[in-house]
């Protein structure tokens, strides 16, 4: 017997809580009528559909507030994880089919119509599908687009019309510019800089910063000093 789609995300779930160390995203194929449909909802049960239904609306109403605290209520009961502090600009698009994978930790700044995905559907009914975890403090620019089993490190700032492939773990206090491209599965190192417009194929290590199509290494030791050293410095 085939398993329907929500069959297999509970199995993933039960087992990785399980794991000593939890995947973050994981890769399956979908067969018969999932797969040909391409759709997650034919393989979801009558209360299953109508509670996503719901999720649904009360995502959409959520994404036309203003940041305030109806509207990070609503998006709790649509099913992202906020902790506290954060700032969510508004139309923000969030994945309603698998409640409960995308966080937003504490302080966390939003920008305009940024886009998460924890479901990602490829040719021949291949699909990716992964949780989202956005660390203290991290910034995400407007219109950018988060893909299944991202990671955000602590005070990462990611610039705006960035597009994150799934995967991909980018490191504390990372800066990664205005329209950049990261590729699957990368790993963008701790305080490394990705200069604008450039598209990331390799990984990148930590403090160095990377420009161009592809990008290449352009500098080394660049991580930024705390801005009490670099006042206490400039006093010497």
């Amino acid at each position: 017997m085939i398993k329907k789609y929500h069959q297999q995300i509970q199995e993933l779930k039960e087992n990785n809580k399980r794991r000593k160390h939890p995947r973050r995203y994981f890769v399956m194929r979908l067969e018969g009528e999932d797969a040909k449909r391409n759709a997650i909802f034919s393989s979801f049960r009558l209360d299953e559909k109508s509670h996503m239904i719901f999720r649904g609306y009360i995502s959409k109403i959520a994404s036309l507030l203003p940041p305030s605290a109806l509207q990070q209520f609503l998006f709790r009961l649509a099913g992202l994880v906020i902790d506290e502090d954060v700032f969510i600009a508004p139309e923000l698009t969030i994945d309603i089919v698998l409640e409960g994978w995308t966080r937003f930790r504490r302080g966390v700044s939003v920008g305009l119509k940024v886009n998460c995905f924890n479901h990602l559907f490829e040719q021949n009914g291949k699909i990716i599908l992964g949780y989202i975890d956005v660390g203290e403090g991290a910034s995400i620019g407007g219109f950018t687009t988060i893909s299944p089993g991202v990671i955000i490190g602590e005070k990462a700032d990611i610039g705006a019309e960035v597009k994150i492939g799934p995967g991909v773990q980018i490191g504390e206090k990372a800066k990664i510019g205005p329209c950049v491209i990261i590729s699957s599965f990368l790993t963008i190192g701790e305080g490394a800089i990705v200069r604008p417009g450039s598209v990331v194929l390799e990984n990148v290590p930590p403090d160095t910063m990377v420009e161009g199509n592809p990008a290449k290494i352009i500098k080394h030791n660049v991580r930024c000093k705390p801005l009490s050293d670099q006042i206490l410095q400039a006093e010497k």
